[in-house]
């Protein structure tokens, strides 16, 4: 009887250890200017692992273990990308640079310019797509690089979101029961492009509110 107690509390902490790792959700960490396709594929395995999670609130979490399993194998794939983006900063970073050149006065270089900074309160007009009409959604970002993270919130869903910014290019999805990609270009009044869900796309733009 003993051993049967110890052999189901070893179960239930291993069950319970590995819940809590499936609730975590993977989160951008690859410079997208620095690898391109990595943060892209990085981006996508986040957007997956949102939809997943909008089909288990959606079913109550009925399907048979399959789609916890699936967001594991993402996670993990996440890690893997991770990795991979820091064996070639590694590598870049051993690399040895280019000799000097000799005589003549240095060549003046540029500062590198960072990508834009969105960190505030934004105001998101966006058109529906699937009825005629419009409507206001608000977000707060918080940058760190490349990186954009904060919170959403709709006339009918609220939540968090994340995504990166690549030059002018911007892309984000939230973390709600319906997701909701947006791709576009920061210009020097705000945000525009086009938004995506359930399969569909239609317009937004966004303007700073503080």
């Amino acid at each position: 009887m003993k051993l049967r107690i110890k052999l189901l509390t070893l179960v239930a902490s291993v069950t319970f250890i590995a819940t809590a790792a499936a609730a975590q959700a993977p989160v951008a960490t690859v410079d997208p200017q620095a690898h391109g396709n990595l943060a892209s594929a990085q981006q996508s395995i986040i957007e997956a692992f949102n939809f997943i999670s909008a089909s288990q609130r959606a079913n109550d979490d009925q399907l048979g273990g399959h789609a916890g399993r699936a967001k594991e194998l993402l996670r993990q794939a996440n890690d893997e990308i991770s990795a991979a983006a820091a064996v070639a900063d590694s590598h870049q970073d051993g690399a040895l640079a280019a000799p000097p050149p000799t005589g003549g006065a240095p060549t003046p270089t540029a500062p590198p310019s960072g990508p834009p900074n969105l960190s505030g309160n934004w105001t998101i007009y966006a058109y529906n797509t699937n009825q005629p009409g419009s409507s206001l959604k608000q977000i707060e970002v918080v940058q760190t690089g490349n990186i954009i993270s904060g919170t959403f919130h709709g006339p009918h869903q609220h939540g968090k979101f994340q995504g990166w910014v690549s030059g002018n290019h911007v892309e984000f999805s939230t973390d709600t029961n319906d997701v909701l990609t947006f791709r576009g270009q920061i210009t020097a009044t705000g945000m525009s492009g086009m938004y995506g869900f359930h399969g569909q796309t239609a317009p937004w733009t966004a303007e700073r509110t503080n």
